[in-house]
């Protein structure tokens, strides 16, 4: 079953057209592809406007989408604004996985690049005593920091389908001594090549989804 899907990445993986192979895959190849792509001269548009107009932008071709896949390059993890990507898909209630590209062949030299971190990995839910809350960290430079551009929001429905049983229960499962649970303890990542993406990548957002069925 096609899903609207939204799709995270580093612009650089566009200009080698790594990004491309996914998008030009077999799940999207079949009539009603709603997946959604911001096309680079939007980006550098909304740029030249400032933070604001970059966020409006994001939240506007979010909505809609039911599956967020973030392509991961080998800077992909440093990138601000897949960052906020990510975390407000988490607040929209999106289902969300990891795709690394660094097997995909550049287009140009057929060259692979290194593994690039998991963004995933660098982004975490704080957890407070009360549950009423929850609030978005990033690792910098080794240490854990509020994300300024989406900091906290309320423990709604939409967030706490993420968590089997219930965010109590979960947090005692996969979170660490200081009540964080990181992205990649709640979301699936997979390699395009080794893991067969042309062939698999519906069935990895359809798998996505279903984490969600599991109600706080």
């Amino acid at each position: 079953m096609a899903r609207t899907t939204f799709f995270s990445f580093h612009y650089k993986d566009v200009e080698s057209f790594r990004v491309n192979v996914v998008r030009n895959s077999s799940m999207f190849k079949k009539p009603g592809d709603t997946s959604k792509v911001i096309d680079g001269s939007i980006w550098e548009e909304a740029e030249l406007k400032g933070d604001a107009a970059l966020i409006r932008l994001v939240n506007e071709n979010l909505v809609g989408t039911s599956v967020t896949a973030v392509l991961i390059g080998t800077e992909t993890h440093s990138r601000r604004w897949v960052k906020y990507e990510l975390v407000k898909s988490f607040v929209n209630g999106n289902a969300i996985l990891g795709v690394n590209l660094n097997r995909i062949r550049e287009r140009e030299t057929s060259t692979i690049t290194p593994k690039g971190l998991n963004p995933l990995d660098r982004l975490a839910i704080y957890v407070p005593d009360d549950y009423r809350t929850l609030t978005f960290l990033e690792l910098v430079n080794g240490r854990w920091q509020t994300f300024a551009l989406l900091p906290q929001v309320l423990n709604r429905k939409s967030n706490s389908i993420y968590f089997e049983k219930s965010l109590r229960a979960y947090l005692g499962m996969v979170g660490d001594q200081d009540r964080k649970i990181r992205f990649s303890a709640l979301f699936d990542t997979f390699c395009w090549k080794t893991d067969d993406g042309y062939n698999n990548l519906a069935s990895w957002a359809e798998g996505a989804l279903a984490k969600k069925t599991h109600q706080f």
